[in-house]
């Protein structure tokens, strides 16, 4: 697995609404409505997780939830981090999305 060039993070990223590259991580903060929600999102991410085998720093605070995912042995974003970060933004945008 290879880290990414920053012109291949920022092209994922123009994809990916809410994200951001700082320091060779890929970074989101989402608020729900409870902490049950919260909870439920983070479970389902750990599942994604464990079948990639590529865990997220997880940052739970009552009715928010940060997600902050690199590749540590890579030092910085790679495929992995770009596959986990488009499972969160569609599972997000599936469950808490609601069409106007």
């Amino acid at each position: 697995m290879k880290k990414l060039s920053t012109k291949e993070i920022e092209s994922h990223l123009s994809l990916l609404k809410g994200w951001k590259g700082i320091n060779n991580t890929l970074l989101i903060k989402y608020k729900l409505s409870s902490f049950m929600e919260v909870m439920s999102f983070a479970n389902l991410v750990s599942d994604r997780s464990e079948k990639l085998d590529h865990h997220p720093k997880i940052i739970i605070d009552y009715d928010t939830i940060v997600f902050e995912l690199t590749t540590h042995s890579e030092g910085g974003i790679t495929s992995l981090d770009i596959q986990l970060a488009n499972f969160i933004h569609e599972t997000y945008n599936e469950l808490f999305i609601t069409e106007q």
